[in-house]
């Protein structure tokens, strides 16, 4: 575009100024007389109309007694007088058949009834009735106003007059003129105001965008003289204010542009730092943003994962960490409802590498007023605490060996003892009625306790071999309490069933999760000699169960049955040794039936522990994988461990 036609369609600010305000003032005359003519003009209409009402009625009012009496001469007085008023074109009185009483239009209408459609109306009207017509032979307007005449309530005629419009419409031209006279000399006096206040404007407006100009170049020097103290004046003080500041402005931003280099070169060192603190650190660090893609991966956490950040940075974590789906679990848990995880025991296989056992834990990662950026979780490697933890185990088996065979020796001594006694005075005292007679009783029954207990500590020692159906655990459990109805009723214990709607049967050996739960629900019942409540519970077991032995991983579903009683409760001195062979604290009891437990949940790949009830009693928990391998199918059998079997703090 050339200099010229930029000049040429260039309109100074001053012409803009005074068309508009031209413009304005016409249309809001325009809108302003259009208002007040209309205004006016029904204001003149009603009170013509009003006017006319008020004759009709004061005509229908002085007409209706000469009307009652036919008085004829007065009626034609009446409409005579009504026609001298001002305006009044006509002035006629109908009877109550609408016949023409008199008429100051023509005497000849007397007697008559007039057929024309304003006629008939207003004959017809039973009120005020306003009607446009024009008057007969000059055609001028007119409005036919029509009363009726009343007596007692009763029409006996009617009133018209007709008023001319001729006076209203020549004082609404007058108004009319009126009013234009008025806006043009508005617009007049509206267009020299406003080209005096734009000169006024546009002289300083001027200089302004001169200022301005010259500050884009660079120019940051540029003050304007405030010669007037209106909107103007304080225009050009804004102006030389806001040029004074934009020059402190550049000068702040030089300095905050320095030391803004030198925060970032003391963030990068900070990021270093904190990045040599991650790569140093032991456990791994993993953290996924709200997305749940990776963000970070610490040295030791690319170690345990076989994954390498620069390879998974933004992938989801649930595509990274498929070959370990306890910690992609745990990750998109955390995730979804925002709560610490707890502390879980996992085996992690990184590809190409042996399982490592770790600790888990997860939490919401959140920034600066709690604000959530995603999740962290930390690998804690159990390698080294693991083999801590077996050579533990180790000295506990020689502990437990040791504590085995002093259990077995006392044990056996005793019916040992007996056998020995009888044995020594067999030979010389087998004449003896009386005792052969007690040597039939003692000697089978001490052989049948030496065998009782070789065959408990066989069961513990012996390899299992499981014979593996599904089992639903409400039914067995309904069992084992319709074995022991009887005893319950006699002792007047009360059973309590919490069972969990939907829960799957389980694969497990019937016959022998069956002798575990019976041997806990005798404990339970031998627990409470004076009654009580015996609480039997069927429930899912959830990931922070106190019970679950390292490496047990909740993402295989598991059952959680519970035992609960009234009794009075497991001595602190003696927790330690409940699940031991031996202990017991029955007098008849050989202390292997809690061993025996121990040994059938172990073997369904489960845990046992117990704690204290609110109540007072004890509360015997097992946990069991709903599915597992079925070993029994495939012929293998599962040792059991040397030693005592594992027991709870």
């Amino acid at each position: 575009m050339s200099a010229d036609s930029s000049r040429s369609r260039f309109v100074s600010l001053e012409t803009k100024l005074i068309v508009g305000t031209v413009l304005v003032i016409a249309l809001t005359m325009a809108v302003l007389i259009g208002i007040v003519d209309r205004r006016q003009r029904a204001a003149i209409i009603d009170e013509v109309q009003r006017r006319g009402a008020v004759l009709a009625q004061s005509l229908a009012a002085v007409s209706s007694g000469p009307l009652l009496l036919y008085n004829f001469t007065a009626l034609e007085q009446n409409v005579a007088r009504m026609d001298r008023e001002a305006d009044v074109e006509y002035a006629i009185i109908l009877d109550a058949e609408g016949t023409v009483a008199a008429s100051s239009l023509s005497p000849a209408q007397v007697g008559s009834v007039l057929d024309d459609p304003v006629a008939a109306r207003a004959a017809a009207a039973a009120g005020l009735l306003l009607q446009e017509t024009t008057l007969p032979g000059t055609g001028e307007s007119l409005y036919d106003v029509t009363v009726p005449i009343e007596v007692s309530g009763q029409k006996w005629g009617a009133v018209r007059l007709g008023l001319s419009q001729r006076r209203m419409e020549t004082q609404i031209a007058k108004t009319r003129r009126e009013l234009a006279l008025l806006a043009l000399v508005t617009l007049v006096a509206g267009g020299l105001a406003s080209a005096l206040v734009a000169r006024r404007i546009a002289r300083p407006v001027r200089q302004l965008a001169d200022g301005v100009t010259a500050i884009s170049r660079g120019d940051l020097d540029q003050r304007i003289e405030a010669a007037t103290s209106d909107e103007i004046g304080q225009l050009a003080l804004a102006f030389n204010h806001m040029a004074s500041q934009l020059l402190h402005q550049r000068t702040a931003l030089e300095a905050a542009h320095t030391e803004l280099e030198r925060r970032f070169a003391e963030l990068s060192d900070l990021k270093s730092y904190t990045d040599h603190i991650l790569g140093s650190l032991q456990s791994g660090i993993v953290t996924l943003d709200l997305d749940g893609r990776v963000v970070t991966l610490n040295a030791a956490a690319e170690a345990l994962t076989g994954c390498r950040l620069a390879e998974v940075r933004g992938r989801p974590g649930a595509e990274v960490f498929t070959h370990m789906p306890e910690l992609a679990e745990l990750l998109a848990r955390t995730l979804g409802t925002g709560i610490r995880g707890a502390v879980v025991s996992a085996s992690l296989t990184a590809p190409g590498s042996a399982p490592v056992q770790v600790e888990l834990t997860t939490a919401p990662l959140r920034g600066v007023e709690g604000k959530d950026l995603g999740v962290v979780a930390v690998l804690r490697d159990l390698t080294t605490l693991r083999q801590l933890e077996e050579q533990l185990r180790r000295s506990d088996r020689m502990a437990a060996l040791g504590t085995l065979a002093a259990g077995l020796a006392h044990e056996i001594k005793n019916p040992l003892t007996s056998l020995l006694t009888f044995s020594r005075h067999l030979s010389r005292r087998f004449g003896d009625e009386r005792f052969r007679q007690r040597f039939q009783n003692v000697v089978p029954r001490e052989l049948e306790r030496i065998n009782a207990i070789v065959d408990g500590l066989l069961r513990l020692a012996r390899p299992s071999r499981l014979s593996l159906t599904r089992v639903a655990v409400p039914e067995l459990l309904e069992e084992v309490l319709e074995l022991y109805g009887n005893q319950l009723e006699a002792k007047q214990i009360t059973v309590a069933r919490e069972y969990a709607a939907g829960l799957p049967a389980i694969d497990a050996d019937r016959e022998q999760l069956y002798q575990a739960v019976v041997n806990l629900v005798t404990n339970a019942i031998e627990a409470m000699p004076e009654g009580g409540t015996l609480t039997v519970r069927a429930q899912w077991a959830d990931p922070g169960e106190p019970f679950l032995l390292p490496g047990q991983w909740l993402s295989a579903q598991r059952i959680r049955i519970e035992i609960e009683d009234t009794g009075a409760g497991i001595p602190a001195a003696q927790v330690g040794q409940v699940f031991n062979p031996f202990f017991t604290t029955k007098p008849s009891g050989t202390g292997l039936g809690l061993a025996i437990v121990h040994k059938i949940v172990e073997d369904h790949a489960g845990s046992i522990g117990f704690r204290a009830a609110p109540s007072g009693g004890t509360v015997f928990t097992v946990l069991l994988p709903v599915m597992r391998a079925r070993q029994a199918e495939r012929g293998e059998e599962r040792r059991p461990p040397l030693g005592l079997p594992g027991r709870f703090p």
